[in-house]
């Protein structure tokens, strides 16, 4: 909007040139609305929580909470009925770096096996439940020996991650472990799997993980998000040269 000189200006045919190129046009102030703020923190109600079903593994449950505007709602979810006071996890996820004198490429390990929730394949990282009385590192140094045969130290953990927040409470650790091949203890690894664990156990270049689990999928086998997470995020940093 002009300002009212201009405007008459306008009407007269005369100098509007000289005001549209002096005169800044006034634009007229909308309301604005404020933003709206949580005003409540959201939260669940464990007491009210009801178990619907269970299993020796796993248990349904339907819970109570109330969201960021107090409203009471329900959610259902599924539970393990593992998970230990010491880890303060359900699980252990290991990425298995192999290295050795013998060359600079660092592998990882992989494993594939059949999963009945699927129907099909699946390519993972060693992975585990945390037994009664174990840390979350002495459940990954323990899982990767009997998923891979390997034997190794770990490097770092990290804190609890969370799998599948919409349907479940699991909780896991990422556990890095250096294995190195150079030891007596890791130039023939045998597995020690448990009683119905069929696994097969895969050996790749970290470099090449995404080109690799690209194969798999082309046979039609399924790598879980985080792996597939892992090899995207390497090959970025390597197209991106960060």
């Amino acid at each position: 909007m002009w300002s009212r000189r201009c405007r008459v200006l306008a009407a007269s045919g005369s100098l509007l040139g000289t005001c549209l190129l002096t005169e800044t046009p006034l634009i007229p102030k909308l309301p604005v609305k404020p933003l709206l703020l949580e005003t409540k923190a959201p939260h669940v109600e464990q007491a009210r929580t009801q178990d619907i079903a269970a299993t020796q593994w796993l248990k349904l449950q339907t819970l109570t909470y109330r969201d960021q505007t107090g409203h009471e709602r329900k959610w259902d979810l599924v539970t393990r009925t593992t998970r230990t006071d010491r880890a303060g996890v359900d699980a252990v996820i290991i990425l298995p770096l192999l290295r050795s004198s013998k060359k600079s490429e660092v592998d990882v390990l992989l494993v594939q096996q059949f999963r009945p929730p699927v129907a099909g394949y699946t390519v993972e990282l060693p992975a585990g439940l945390i037994d009664a009385g174990e840390s979350s590192d002495q459940a990954a140094v323990r899982e990767l020996k009997e998923e891979t045969g390997y034997t190794g130290r770990v490097l770092r953990t990290s804190g609890p991650l969370t799998m599948s927040p919409g349907l479940s409470d699991e909780t896991v650790k990422l556990v890095v472990v250096e294995v190195d091949l150079d030891i007596p203890e890791n130039r023939q690894p045998k597995p020690q799997p448990e009683e119905g664990e069929f696994i097969q156990v895969m050996r790749v270049p970290l470099k090449s993980l995404s080109q690799e689990l690209t194969k798999l999928q082309k046979r039609g086998v399924m790598p879980i998000s985080g792996l597939f997470t892992l090899a995207e995020g390497l090959d970025l940093a390597l197209s991106l040269k960060v």
